[in-house]
């Protein structure tokens, strides 16, 4: 029997897999925002809260690959939002 190694097709088939894992959305614009009372913006943040402890659970297991880029891209991005919008609520 001969034993298979991997080639590079694997590897880059098990990349865009990752790459898809990282996929979360945050569907709203700064404009929104300032539409919504008090009750809106403490459910979109419990909303945004709970995407980014789900995207924590995404986190890609290679720091140097551009799947981990994304993730943490897109982890700053909820980060800046949830900020956001505890500010508004501080005020």
């Amino acid at each position: 029997d001969l034993v298979r190694s991997r080639g590079l097709g694997d590897v880059y088939k098990r990349q865009a897999l990752e790459d898809a894992e990282v996929s979360v959305s945050c569907s709203f614009d700064d404009e929104d925002l300032d539409d919504m009372d008090r009750d809106e913006l403490e459910a979109k943040l419990e909303e945004l809260r709970d995407e980014r402890d789900e995207l924590d659970d995404q986190e890609p297991d290679d720091p140097c690959s551009d799947a981990y880029d994304e993730w943490e891209e897109r982890c700053e991005d909820l980060d800046e939002k949830i900020e956001e919008i505890e500010e508004l609520l501080d005020d």
